[in-house]
């Protein structure tokens, strides 16, 4: 009986060691804030990119709204996944700041609408910009770099889609969203100054093919 008990104990010892966790053991405090802000991130822009689709005066703004609406559905069913392996408890709903923020666009109209929507928008991802690139180049995992790598894509794509608007204004990345993040200043001057520098190079490209992208 006591051999059997001693099998049994060192069986759970053996499955235990084996579990995701252990896979995961490079995970560090810049790998879970990502996963954590860009939940909290996609907690209102998601919804908000709902309502540009609905809601904005032009067209472009629209489709637009649309694009990263659509996006930040398929990011956030990522993080969830990634986020349950590393057992990192994400939030379930957007901040204050960031319900001020909805409260702001939702309760404007017309122009003033697209240009709410689509600076609010461009500033939150300049914000994850930097935190994004910091994991994509320093984490130990594998995973966490595909994902880093996966969001730093998706926040070119969604700002180089909001100069395409016409109306994103050169000043609005500097307005960084609070959210808790970890990052020093440093960190976000860098991220920031990044996220201008392909900013203006998109907007170079966005003034070429801004006819055939209206058309999109």
């Amino acid at each position: 009986m006591i051999y059997r008990l001693f099998g049994l104990v060192i069986a759970c010892l053996v499955i235990w060691a084996g579990t995701p966790t252990h896979a995961f053991a490079e995970i560090d405090a810049h790998d879970r804030e990502l996963l954590v802000q860009v939940r909290q991130g996609s907690l209102w822009e998601g919804p908000i990119g709902r309502q540009a689709e609905q809601r904005g005066s032009g067209q472009r703004v629209r489709e637009v709204g649309r694009k990263l609406a659509d996006d930040h559905d398929r990011l956030a069913a990522q993080v969830r996944a990634l986020a349950s392996k590393v057992r990192v408890e994400l939030p379930a709903e957007p901040t204050a700041e960031q319900r001020s923020w909805i409260d702001e666009i939702t309760g404007a109209a017309g122009a003033d609408f697209d240009r709410l929507y689509v600076n609010r928008a461009r500033a939150a991802h300049g914000s994850i910009f930097g935190l994004a690139s910091q994991v994509r180049a320093a984490t130990r995992d594998d995973a966490m770099r595909s994902f880093a790598q996966t969001t730093v894509d998706t926040v070119m794509r969604h700002m180089t889609l909001l100069e395409s608007t016409g109306i994103a204004e050169t000043t609005s990345l500097m307005v960084a969203p609070g959210g808790g993040d970890e990052l020093d200043g440093g960190d976000i001057a860098l991220g920031v100054l990044m996220a201008g520098i392909a900013g203006g190079a998109t907007f170079g490209l966005v003034r070429v093919l801004g006819a055939s992208g209206r058309r999109v």
